[in-house]
């Protein structure tokens, strides 16, 4: 069975009322942590954090909100 060790959490918004969701943890596998795991690891989540403010920012222009 394969271990894992939590790296971090991470929360959505709600995108009705702003308020932040319940708390998710993040995990890795043990296994996978090598050299260049945390390189990959973090790139990996910057691209997945862009492509969410991507999408907010274009929810944004599409509802007439300017400098969001």
């Amino acid at each position: 069975m394969a271990e894992y060790i939590q790296v971090g959490v991470t929360a959505m918004r709600d995108r009705g009322t702003g308020e932040f969701l319940p708390a998710v943890p993040l995990f890795v596998r043990a296994e996978d942590l090598d050299e260049g795991a945390e390189e990959r690891l973090i790139e990996s989540f910057s691209k997945l954090l862009a492509l969410r403010y991507r999408d907010y920012v274009e929810g944004c222009r599409s509802a007439g909100l300017q400098g969001a």
